[in-house]
């Protein structure tokens, strides 16, 4: 399960949006659309995390884990 986190405008931390996704490639789906929605002010920066809370996407493209 992934969970895509965003950082809205004028803030600084990254908050839950949405629900789980059951894979990957949907949850990055997901956060891509939320980078290009509206005029491009509303959301900062996405990325997606693990089921443990490891970020696996972020800027574009995938982490690599630490393991």
């Amino acid at each position: 399960m992934f969970q895509v986190e965003l950082v809205w405008n004028r803030e600084f931390h990254f908050v839950p949006n949405g629900g789980l996704h059951k894979d990957i490639t949907s949850a990055i789906t997901h956060a891509k659309a939320l980078e290009n929605m509206g005029d491009g002010e509303r959301v900062k920066k996405t990325r997606v995390i693990d089921e443990d809370g490891n970020v696996v996407w972020q800027y574009g493209k995938r982490v690599k884990s630490a393991t």
